[in-house]
């Protein structure tokens, strides 16, 4: 009986340890799940933060490219206008050429064979009216070839393409609109203050009449000190910068 009694009682101790153990590995468990769970919920608050940072991130370039877009499409819409004005400007002009030609009497002197298309103008004293100093550099308007070349340079060293653009010939404009097509009105508008950044006076050394609707002017450029020869066309009732004689020999 007493056997018996022991038996239990060893039993009893035994689930007891048993029992305990149990438990104390139950609470470590709990323990290290709990742990679990904080880092389970940081690296979420983590993710989550990082996720939005992303998207953040994600529209504010979307914006910019949706911006740049709209810029291209303005651009490329204002040359494709620019290119349709001058083209038509050029078809007017070739009538008028053509409708003078019939209008012309008969017997009038024109180009013989021993003739030439240019009439070469006695060069001009150099008067202050021949000279542009950059300090007086403004928009002198269209009315002459003079005030013409002076309106064009102004708008590049004010860094103004559109003012520019609108100084030239037809012609001109469209060979300008394919030169900037990829290029933004900001690149334009530098590259042009770099070119005339040198410049300090413009003297026209002398003036030659090819038609009655382009005039042929010789540039001394004082600071590069170079020698160019413009053409400067009449678009209407006004004079347009039509380009440097060495553009159309490339």
């Amino acid at each position: 009986m007493k056997i018996l009694r022991w038996l239990g009682a060893a039993a009893l101790v035994t689930a007891i340890a048993v029992a305990v153990a149990g438990w104390q590995k139950v609470r470590q468990l709990r323990t290290e799940n709990e742990q679990l769970r904080a880092q389970w919920q940081q690296l979420k608050e983590h993710s989550e933060a990082a996720a939005e940072a992303q998207s953040k991130q994600h529209n504010e370039e979307l914006q910019r490219l949706r911006a740049q877009a709209q810029e291209v499409f303005k651009l490329r819409n204002e040359v494709t206008q620019l290119r349709s004005t001058a083209q038509d400007t050029e078809k007017l002009r070739a009538e008028n050429r053509q409708l003078r030609v019939q209008n012309q009497p008969s017997g009038t002197g024109g180009t013989g064979a021993g003739g030439s298309a240019a009439t070469t103008l006695a060069p001009n004293a150099q008067t202050a009216a021949d000279q542009f100093p950059r300090e007086k550099w403004t928009f002198a308007g269209y009315a002459t070839p003079q005030a013409a070349l002076v309106s064009a340079v102004w708008a590049m060293k004010e860094g103004k393409p559109q003012v520019y653009l609108e100084s030239l010939s037809p012609e001109e404009q469209l060979r300008m609109a394919k030169v900037w097509e990829n290029k933004s009105e900001g690149e334009i508008a530098a590259k042009h203050q770099q070119e005339v950044s040198q410049i300090t006076n413009v003297r026209v050394m002398k003036q030659q009449e090819i038609s009655p609707e382009e005039v042929q002017l010789t540039v001394f450029i004082e600071g590069p000190n170079r020698m160019e020869i413009v053409s400067m066309k009449r678009s209407g009732a006004d004079w347009k910068f039509g380009g440097f004689f060495r553009d159309r020999q490339q």
